[in-house]
C-alpha cells in the first residue's frame, strides 16, 4: 500500500471535516512527530478543521531510542486522541517497532493525511 501525506486536505474536505468537529463538546487533538519539520498544510489542515495540533519537530541527530521514548509518553497522555509519527525516518531506522511502541487506541496507521484526520475525529466521536 503507498503512504499518501504529501497531499493537503480540499476545501470541500476541511469543510466536511470541520463540520464532523464542530458537532463535539471536545476538540480533537493530535500529536504529530516528525525529523525536522512538517509541511506547512498540516498546521493549515488541523486549524480548518478544527483540531487541536501539537507538533514535535525533532532533531536530525536524535536516536530510535529517543524517538520510541518520545512515542511512548504521548501516547499516555489522556488528552491526546492519537499520535502521528510523520513518514519520512532516516534509513535504517525500524519503522514497525517504533510505531508498534504506540498502544493501538493512540497509533495513527493509516495510509493517508486525510484518513488520519478522519480517524482522529472518529475516535473524539466515540468518546462524546
Amino acid at each position: 500500500m503507498t503512504t499518501r501525506f504529501d497531499l493537503p486536505l480540499t476545501p470541500e474536505e476541511r469543510e466536511e471535516l470541520a463540520r464532523r468537529v464542530s458537532g463535539l463538546t471536545r476538540r480533537p487533538a493530535l500529536a504529530a512527530v516528525c525529523l525536522g519539520e512538517l509541511p506547512p498544510f498540516v498546521r493549515q489542515d488541523c486549524a480548518a478543521c478544527g483540531l487541536y495540533l501539537e507538533q514535535y519537530a525533532l532533531p536530525l541527530g536524535l536516536g530510535q531510542a529517543d524517538l520510541t521514548d518520545l512515542l511512548e509518553g504521548l501516547a499516555m497522555r489522556a488528552d491526546l486522541g492519537g499520535v502521528l509519527l510523520w513518514p519520512d525516518l532516516p534509513a535504517g531506522w525500524d519503522r514497525s517497532a517504533i510505531v508498534g511502541s504506540l498502544p493501538l487506541d493512540k497509533g495513527l496507521n493509516a495510509p493517508t493525511w486525510r484518513e488520519t484526520l478522519e480517524l482522529i475525529i472518529a475516535r473524539a466521536e466515540q468518546r462524546e
